[in-house]
């Protein structure tokens, strides 16, 4: 049995010269002009994911620094994450006159000599996740009659400038800052690189 293979239907000359000439050019046009918009399409595209990606990014961003304050007899030295993503705190250091101690007793004897520290409290830096909004209180420093002496003391050396706090902290893109208590604006950098002498709250 014979089957009729039905050939491809090729447009015919149309016998006009100039028209055969233009129409497979402005068949050729019309096929550049698709590729292009569909070429400008997908630039489009890729630039509308490229600003969601920031969008999201920018939104996530937090915002970390290191503050102290003396409210209702009670010294609290904290970092508070004033941004709208949480932030890991990947290495912390704190100085006194310029030398970096790594406990707190070091940070006491250091600025403020010996004394009664018995409500004195504090917390680990590193590896802590803070929340948008929150704050992490590493030294807590509670008034007593006993101790009131010591807690002017660390007062007074905090005012003066003689602790400073660095803490170096990253969002969740690996994005990553430097906050000191020293300046309001933390500082971007490439990576958190851990200081020679760390501070690790008590030994």
């Amino acid at each position: 049995m014979d089957v009729e293979v039905e050939k491809p239907h090729l447009p015919h000359p149309t016998g006009h010269r100039h028209i055969d000439f233009v129409l497979p050019i402005s068949a050729l046009f019309i096929s550049f002009v698709s590729i292009a918009i569909a070429w400008h399409h997908g630039q489009v595209m890729q630039e509308l994911v490229h600003q969601n990606e920031r969008l999201v990014e920018a939104n996530s961003l937090p915002y970390l620094q290191v503050s102290g304050n003396m409210i209702d007899h009670r010294l609290l030295l904290q970092a508070a994450n004033e941004g709208v993503g949480p932030a890991k705190i990947m290495s912390a250091e704190i100085r006194v006159d310029g030398r970096p101690v790594q406990s707190l007793d070091a940070l006491i004897d250091a600025c403020c000599g010996k004394g009664d520290y018995a409500d004195l409290y504090s917390s680990s830096l590193e590896g802590r996740m803070v929340r948008p909004g929150d704050n992490v209180a590493f030294v807590d420093f509670r008034e007593t009659p006993a101790n009131r002496p010591q807690l002017l003391a660390l007062n007074a050396a905090r005012r003066a400038g003689r602790i400073q706090t660095r803490l170096c902290y990253c969002s969740v893109f690996n994005d990553c800052w430097q906050a000191r208590s020293d300046d309001a604006t933390p500082n971007a950098v490439s990576q958190c690189v851990a200081p020679e002498r760390p501070y690790m709250d008590r030994p």
